[in-house]
C-alpha cells in the first residue's frame, strides 16, 4: 500500500496553525495549539452534515469533544437542540457550500455523512451529479479552505451503493480527492445490525494523514471488507490506500425487536383501527400472509416489522403490497416522504392481530439513541431518525480505529490541549 507524502519541514507556529503537520505525525509528534482562554482534554471533531447529532453521540462516548456542527436542515437542527441544548455554541445552519474553511475552529477530525440521495440504490442513481450527494463537494472545499490546519482525520459515511454509483467512478473520484488533500484512505462496511436490531449497511471511509507501518498491503475478503469493496481495492492501485487491520465487529446485536418496544396498552391512540389493520393484512401476498397466519395462531405475542413496497403483478399491473420481517431486526429506517417509508410493526398472537407505525421513541432505539430527547412532533422525528447514524457503530469505529490511530503519536506529545480559536 501507498503511505502519505512527507515534509521534511520542522512544524512551526504561523498565523495560528501550525506548518508542516506531516513532519510532526512522522516524528511521533502531534502538535499542541494555541487555546483561547482555556483548555480541554481529549481530542476535537467537526461535524458535517450533523443532522440530529448521532455521530457526536457516538464520538462521545469514546472521549471526543465537539468544535463545530454543521447542516442545512432546520428542522434537524432543532431536533439537535432540543436534545444537546448548545447548538448556538457550534452549529453553523447553512449549505455545506458556503462554509468557509478558513475560519474552522482547529480539530484532530471532520466527519461528513452526505446525503445518500442520488447513490442509493432505491434512487435514480445519480451519483455525484445529484444535487444531493454533490454536496460531498462542499465538504471538500471547507477542508481545503482549512489549509495546513486540516485535521490529521477524516471520516466519511454513506450507503454501500456510494461504492458502484457511477460504475465505482464517484467513489473513486471522492478517494482521490481526499488523497490530493494529503490523506491516504480505507474504507470498510459496518451493519448496524451487528449492534441494534435494524438492518442497516453503511459504507465508512477514514482518511489519514498519520503514516501506519502496520498497514495491510490488501484488503483480504472480510465481514467488514467484502467481495466487492475488497475488489475496488484491489483493482484501484492509484489510489493512495492505507487499510488498517480492524478486530471482527459484533456478530449480531444482543437485543431484538421485541426488547426495543415501548409497552402501549391496546387502547392507546398509536394502534390502528381494526378496519386499517385489515387492509394491511389484505396486502400481504400469499406467502407473507401463510407467515402472518402463524404468527397469529401462536399462543404468545411474536412481532414483526412490515414495509410497503409496490410490486408487479402477474397481470402486469402494479400494487402496493405489504411485505413482514419476522427475524427480530427491523428494516432500514429511512426518512419518509410522500407517505412512504414509515416502518410498521405487526403484532400477532392468541388468535389476533394488530398494526400501528414504529414510534419515534423506537425509532431512536434502533439507532442506538435510546436516551435521545425527542421534543419535536412524530412526523419530523421520523426524518431526523431515517436520515442519522447509529451511534454503536461510530463508538466501535472511535474505539478501535480513530483513538489508536492518534494513540499511537501521543508518545512523545500530550493531546491534551488540541483546542484551536474560534472565530
Amino acid at each position: 500500500m501507498h503511505h502519505p507524502a512527507s515534509t521534511d519541514r520542522s512544524p512551526e507556529w504561523e498565523h495560528g496553525a501550525w506548518i508542516g503537520y506531516p513532519a510532526a505525525v512522522k516524528n511521533g509528534q502531534l502538535p499542541l495549539r494555541r487555546t483561547k482562554g482555556h483548555e480541554r482534554k481529549g481530542p476535537r471533531f467537526a461535524e458535517f452534515f450533523a443532522g440530529i447529532g448521532l455521530v457526536r453521540m457516538g464520538l462521545e462516548a469514546r472521549g471526543w469533544n465537539l468544535a463545530y456542527a454543521n447542516d442545512l436542515d432546520p428542522e434537524k437542527r432543532a431536533m439537535y437542540e432540543a436534545h444537546f441544548g448548545d447548538a448556538d455554541e457550534h452549529f453553523e445552519l447553512g449549505d455545506v457550500h458556503r462554509v468557509d474553511g478558513s475560519a474552522l475552529p482547529d480539530v484532530e477530525l471532520a466527519t461528513a455523512s452526505f446525503p445518500c440521495t442520488d447513490l442509493s440504490l432505491a434512487g435514480a442513481r445519480l451519483g455525484f451529479k445529484g444535487e444531493h450527494s454533490s454536496a460531498f463537494w462542499g465538504f471538500i472545499s471547507a477542508l481545503r479552505g482549512m489549509g495546513p490546519r486540516r485535521p490529521l482525520l477524516v471520516m466519511l459515511e454513506n450507503v454501500v451503493g456510494f461504492l458502484t454509483s457511477h460504475e465505482g467512478s464517484d467513489f473513486q473520484s471522492a478517494m482521490e480527492a481526499l488523497n490530493e488533500l494529503g490523506y491516504s484512505v480505507d474504507a470498510f462496511i459496518l451493519d448496524a445490525r451487528w449492534f441494534v436490531p435494524q438492518s442497516r449497511p453503511r459504507l465508512f471511509v477514514v482518511g489519514s494523514m498519520i503514516p501506519d507501518a502496520d498497514a495491510l498491503e490488501s484488503a483480504p475478503e472480510s465481514r467488514i471488507r467484502p467481495k466487492l469493496l475488497s475488489r475496488f481495492v484491489a483493482s484501484h492501485s492509484g489510489i493512495r490506500w492505507q487499510l488498517r487491520s480492524l478486530p471482527d465487529p459484533p456478530k449480531q446485536s444482543e437485543r431484538l425487536l421485541a426488547d426495543i418496544l415501548e409497552n402501549l396498552p391496546d387502547n392507546a391512540p398509536a394502534w390502528w383501527s381494526g378496519v386499517r389493520a385489515n387492509y394491511l393484512y389484505n396486502q400481504f401476498s400469499d406467502r407473507h400472509r401463510t407467515t402472518a397466519d402463524a404468527m397469529i395462531a401462536k399462543r404468545r405475542w411474536s412481532y414483526a416489522t412490515v414495509f410497503r413496497r409496490v410490486r408487479m403483478q402477474a397481470n402486469g399491473e402494479k400494487r402496493s403490497m405489504g411485505e413482514l420481517r419476522t427475524d427480530g431486526i427491523a428494516g432500514c429506517l429511512r426518512t419518509p416522504k410522500g407517505g412512504s417509508g414509515r416502518q410498521i410493526l405487526f403484532k400477532a398472537g392468541y388468535g389476533r392481530f394488530a398494526a400501528r407505525l414504529l414510534t419515534p421513541r423506537e425509532c431512536a432505539r434502533l439507532m442506538g439513541a435510546d436516551e435521545f430527547i425527542i421534543g419535536v412532533p412524530a412526523n419530523q422525528a421520523y426524518f431526523g431518525f431515517g436520515d442519522a447514524v447509529c451511534v454503536p457503530a461510530i463508538s466501535w469505529i472511535a474505539e478501535h480505529y480513530l483513538n489508536p490511530v492518534l494513540a499511537s503519536v501521543r508518545s512523545n506529545a500530550c493531546l491534551t490541549a488540541v483546542v484551536g480559536d474560534r472565530r
